[in-house]
């Protein structure tokens, strides 16, 4: 019963923007899919957390990066039939986003990425971040919140940047830049331990 923390950074053309939303334009492409896995039976604390894995784009193509991440996937499902996959909206962006580029590029048929990357347990951070949204009180509803303000809500270091400056750094070919924005952005491990401990205080009050 591991855990898979994974993100992905794709590419939003300058004259088709909603190419980094949507994974079936001309334009749409993945660019770089971070990842770490952990075999352990509970989740990753402070001194267990280890740089996460990149697979670059720009380093083979993006057929070559999709093919070795289904290839990783596949092998720790093989192993570990009780896989939690974890991400920032990964149930609504990261995960239809993967199937619809590895569709297109014909990676594995529909029903072999259908269960390779759906049937898991995930667990969404941000469907995790209404407990914590300022939003939940104000509209007293539960509604989600964006990465950066959860990460100042645990007191945690925020990234600088944005997807969309990934885009505009992948053309200037600053690739550098992109892998310095996609380690900030990948405190997974961190936010879930903090949510682990937050609601945790919550039951034991």
């Amino acid at each position: 019963m591991g855990y898979f923390f994974l993100d992905i950074e794709t590419y939003s053309d300058r004259n088709n923007p909603d190419s980094s939303l949507n994974p079936y334009y001309p334009e749409s492409k993945v660019i770089v899919i971070s990842y770490n896995y952990y075999s352990s039976f509970k989740h990753p604390i402070k001194e267990q957390i280890k740089p996460p894995s990149f697979l670059k784009e720009w380093e083979s193509s993006e057929r070559t990066i999709l093919t070795n991440f289904y290839e990783i996937l596949k092998e720790i499902r093989r192993r570990d039939n009780y896989l939690k996959m974890i991400g920032f909206n990964i149930l609504s962006f990261d995960l239809p986003y993967l199937f619809g580029r590895m569709k297109i590029l014909e990676i594995a048929d529909e029903s072999e990425l259908y269960k390779l990357l759906f049937r898991s347990w995930e667990i969404d951070i941000y469907q995790l971040s209404s407990v914590i949204s300022e939003k939940t009180i104000t509209y007293e509803t539960l509604i989600g919140t964006n990465h950066k303000k959860v990460t100042e809500f645990f007191n945690m270091q925020a990234k600088e940047g944005s997807g969309l400056d990934c885009s505009r750094w992948y053309d200037n070919k600053q690739f550098g830049k992109i892998i310095k924005y996609c380690t900030e952005e990948f405190n997974f491990e961190q936010l879930l331990d903090a949510f682990y401990l937050h609601i945790a205080k919550k039951f034991n009050k």
